[in-house]
């Protein structure tokens, strides 16, 4: 259950599909930067209109990133929500905002998203509104750079932070690998916790 106290929010979807390190980087760097903000990991469902082999269970991703909020040194000001679970599906980004506001509606939200997701952001539901209602904070990803725009124009792009190079995909394949030295490489990849959560749901092809 969410806490209810006034506080500016920023909002990190994904579907953590393992959480790892890079996950919790920009959000640590995004608290640093927002030092009166808190932030919700915000775990993405699955979509029941497409097959998502790949995909684990919603309850194993919303589990193995509350165990990474725990063990961050910024754990105080981070929250995992899991509001989409109970939201009609296909669901998108704008009716997630709108439940959040009408739930708590002495907390201002914002949107954080990469610069991949930015680069295409106009082709989102109800974009505008977003941009309308919410401030959008973009986190730049290597291998995206976003070329300035009407739509990207309203964004807050975040300077000086580091980039995030790791994808969740790549750490899937390595944990599917099930080789000696990936597996330390995998161990290193996320953060404390999951990775023993993981081999204990043989989740991701894991043996």
């Amino acid at each position: 259950m969410m806490e209810t106290g006034t506080a500016d929010t920023i909002l990190y979807s994904g579907s953590f599909n393992p959480i790892h390190r890079g996950h919790l980087t920009v959000a640590e760097q995004v608290l640093q930067a927002f030092p009166g903000s808190e932030l919700w990991l915000v775990v993405s469902p699955q979509n029941p209109l497409k097959s998502e082999t790949d995909l684990a269970p919603e309850q194993h991703r919303l589990e193995m990133a509350r165990i990474a909020v725990r063990h961050s040194l910024l754990h105080e000001r981070m929250q995992v929500c899991d509001i989409e679970f109970s939201l009609p599906k296909p669901s998108a980004t704008i009716h997630t905002l709108q439940a959040l506001s009408a739930r708590y509606p002495q907390r201002s939200f914002s949107l954080l998203i990469g610069s991949d997701n930015a680069a295409c952001f106009n082709q989102w539901i109800a974009y505008q509104e977003i941009l309308e209602r919410y401030p959008v904070l973009v986190y730049p990803r290597e291998g995206h750079p976003v070329q300035p725009g009407p739509t990207t124009d309203k964004c807050t792009f975040l300077q000086d932070v580091p980039l995030l190079p790791q994808a969740a995909t790549d750490i899937r394949g390595l944990i599917a690998d099930n080789g000696k030295d990936t597996k330390a490489l995998v161990e290193r990849e996320l953060p404390a916790g999951v990775w023993e959560y993981i081999k204990m749901h043989k989740l991701y092809g894991c043996r």
